[in-house]
């Protein structure tokens, strides 16, 4: 085990925190559809999947992503190496410190720590909705999840999320994902460039091929007065039937 030897200067936060490597964003990526699987196809006798509440679902993703994928190695490079611990709804707060109590659904906390970084803001967030008739992609998806990125509630030290669906059949990023990103109740929602889908992500039976989308955010730091830069989110809609 090793031992992280903090200087004089390490204390002084200073946002954003360095990009993430392509490499663990398909790390995790696979684990998350490997907990999909085990979910769908190992789950609990009683529990429905297809039509559960978001936050049941949410639940028994977590416990699969955690308690076996994780716990048991079953992705190659998901190991306590790299990651430290994986939390469902922690409380953080948001870049001003106005709103103490946010709660992502899911957040994956990193074995190391860039110089300089916040332990409590480094780390994989993740938002998880679902997209079907009842949760359409534009005021559910986009409005209630998308926007926790821009607004910096969520992720606001870090370059990269995910946002996460649990698709119903019929629903897919690559066709109500762009409309909905087109036609958003605000203009923040819009990306910069059209979505792309991901080279290191494809199309299987439990997951679409990831997209991945960049929207600007509109504060800046306290911490140093910087403006925050872009932030890249990963799509990823698990198949819900």
């Amino acid at each position: 085990m090793g031992y992280r030897m903090f200087t004089s200067e390490a204390g002084r936060f200073q946002p954003p925190h360095p990009k993430l490597s392509p490499r663990v964003f398909q790390v995790v990526e696979s684990a998350l559809r490997k907990a999909w699987e085990i979910v769908t196809t190992q789950g609990r006798p009683d529990f429905d999947w297809r039509r559960a509440h978001e936050d049941r679902v949410t639940l028994e993703l977590f416990e699969a992503l955690k308690d076996r994928v994780f716990h048991h190695g079953l992705v190659s490079g998901f190991n306590r190496s790299v990651f430290s611990t994986i939390v469902r709804e922690p409380k953080i707060r948001n870049y001003n410190r106005r709103k103490p109590d946010k709660m992502p659904d899911l957040l994956i906390e990193f074995a190391d720590l860039p110089f300089n970084g916040m332990p409590s803001q480094h780390g994989i967030f993740i938002e998880c909705k679902p997209v079907d008739r009842d949760h359409p992609v534009s005021s559910h998806y986009c409005g209630k999840g998308l926007i926790r990125f821009i607004d910096g509630d969520y992720a606001w030290a870090m370059q990269e999320a995910i946002m996460l669906a649990y698709a119903a059949p019929d629903y897919s990023s690559t066709k109500q994902l762009p409309k909905a990103l087109s036609v958003g109740k605000t203009a923040e929602m819009r990306p910069l460039s059209a979505l792309e889908p991901c080279s290191t992500s494809c199309d299987d039976d439990f997951a679409e091929q990831t997209r991945i989308s960049k929207h600007d955010r509109r504060f800046s730091f306290e911490e140093n007065d910087r403006p925050a830069p872009p932030i890249t989110l990963h799509h990823l809609w698990l198949k819900r039937g």
